[in-house]
């Protein structure tokens, strides 16, 4: 009956491990008048600097920049999920994903390639499943999956803990969904390590 509810609490753990792959894992904020002067000085200096559209473009981005500070700034915000990272790095469309995944992986080398790993996360939820399906009979299943998601959230965690988020040219926050997921790994490892406690408490059947 134990060996059913530790399975019961694995499933809730990979469903929580795939809904968490469709939620925010990085959310990003900018100040719009930080983003109005960085136009500005692109206008300034680009290869339309002396012409008359850069001038009249200047003087409306002051006005603006103006108007913002008048209103105390604003925060441009936006959010990427687990499912769209790939994409958007590969497409190089979005710095919030290229700044989480830069993150993850701890290295921007081959990032586009490395990335496609992230498609794993909710496919390794589905095996942790099918390892505690086949833990009810056999206990190597379950030192698998034990493993197998021990090694995914304490790498995942210790990343995300000491990343320095300073660095990026955005201001980035990491996102409920990724935090869910790495969290709900933990729990898969902690249940993988008292099922196999369990299972060596328990006197041995004699013929």
């Amino acid at each position: 009956m134990r060996k059913v509810i530790l399975l019961s609490l694995v499933v809730i753990c990979a469903i929580a491990i795939i809904h968490g792959f469709f939620m925010p894992w990085a959310k990003a904020s900018a100040s719009a008048t930080k983003v109005a002067k960085s136009l500005v000085s692109s206008a300034k200096i680009g290869f339309l600097k002396d012409s008359p559209f850069a001038g009249k473009l200047i003087k409306e981005f002051d006005r603006a920049t103006n108007k913002i500070s008048d209103l105390g700034d604003i925060r441009i915000k936006t959010a990427v999920s687990g499912y769209d990272i790939p994409t958007l790095v590969n497409n190089k469309t979005s710095q919030i994903a290229i700044g989480i995944a830069s993150i993850m992986f701890k290295d921007v080398k081959d990032l586009d390639k490395k990335v496609m790993l992230v498609y794993l996360l909710p496919l390794s939820a589905l095996l942790c499943i099918g390892l505690a399906i086949a833990g009810l009979k056999n206990k190597i299943a379950v030192i698998v999956m034990a493993v197998l998601s021990g090694g995914i959230a304490l790498g995942g965690l210790y990343n995300l803990m000491t990343a320095d988020l300073s660095n990026l040219n955005i201001q980035i926050s990491i996102g409920q969904g990724l935090w869910q997921t790495m969290y709900a790994y933990l729990t898969i490892f902690v249940i993988g390590i008292v099922w196999i406690a369990l299972d060596l408490k328990e006197p041995k059947k004699t013929k």
